[in-house]
């Protein structure tokens, strides 16, 4: 699979509008939160590059590694919007030519981690944008406040995630495409990515659990319905149902708990009452 100058352009730009700080898609709401998730991601780059199939199954695989990453006070140990789209365009590219979802996984991880520098390089500059803004703001310059805090930094940031985009997607596709030829499947090197990527997942899904469970009794619940995928064959759909029945009880039994507890006990004269 080969791709075209606008491909990349159309790549480039929807990585622009997904990564932070973008005011065009609803904030962060519609970009960062909605168009930077790889499985969002992935059905756009499919859909671009022809291939909305291999887009959904790359994308959803690279989601399951990011489901749990947090970005407390900005500070960001993968970059998941070049995973998104750089990882993911990347991956899918590879997958075609022959490679497998693990290795297009490996492939998105690794260059979630390079595009760290991307982030740090595009927050060391927009501290620079804020200092000038500050300085007009003190010289009573709206004109300079509004450039120095709504133009300049979109314009920084769209070079910082665009250029960078569009720039790999389109040079890089040979060597994604061909990477099946310089590393066959029982090679090491695929033999390693694969077995990684296979991990990945396992790691991004044990963070999430840490995250969600207060006790480490909690994890029967997330057993369970990996029993009922493993044994039984229930399908994620199905599943998602019975944990929402499930859900729903657990709801309103700790909501009828919570009531009687703070129930005021009552005086000795209404006991006798």
């Amino acid at each position: 699979m080969e791709i075209n100058i606008l491909q990349a352009i159309l790549i480039g730009i929807f990585a622009y509008l997904g990564s932070l700080s973008v005011p065009w898609v609803v904030g962060l709401t519609g970009g960062w939160y909605t168009l930077t998730r790889p499985i969002v991601s992935g059905f756009i780059i499919g859909l671009i590059l022809g291939d909305m199939q291999t887009g959904i199954i790359v994308g959803v695989a690279v989601q399951v590694v990011f489901i749990a990453l947090v970005t407390p006070g900005g500070q960001m140990p993968q970059d998941l919007n070049a995973a998104a789209f750089i990882g993911v365009t990347l991956g899918v590219l590879a997958v075609n030519g022959g490679a497998t979802i693990e290795s297009a996984v490996a492939i998105a991880t690794a260059v979630g981690a390079v595009g760290t520098i991307f982030h740090n390089f595009m927050m060391l500059s927009n501290s620079f944008w804020n200092h000038r803004a500050i300085a007009a703001v003190n010289r009573l310059d709206y004109k300079g406040l509004n450039l120095n805090h709504f133009v300049w930094p979109q314009i920084t940031q769209f070079g910082y995630r665009f250029i960078p985009t569009a720039l790999i997607v389109y040079f890089g596709a040979s060597l994604a495409t061909n990477i099946i030829e310089y590393f066959p499947v029982d090679s090491f090197v695929m033999r390693t990515l694969t077995a990684l990527g296979g991990m990945l997942p396992a790691v991004g899904v044990a963070i999430l659990l840490r995250q969600v469970t207060k006790r480490d009794i909690e994890l029967i619940y997330f057993l369970v319905g990996f029993t009922f995928i493993a044994v039984l064959g229930v399908n994620m759909i199905a599943l998602a149902i019975i944990g929402g029945f499930f859900a729903y009880f657990y709801f309103k039994f700790s909501e009828t708990k919570t009531v009687v507890a703070t129930a005021e006990p009552l005086s000795d004269v209404e006991e006798e009452l």
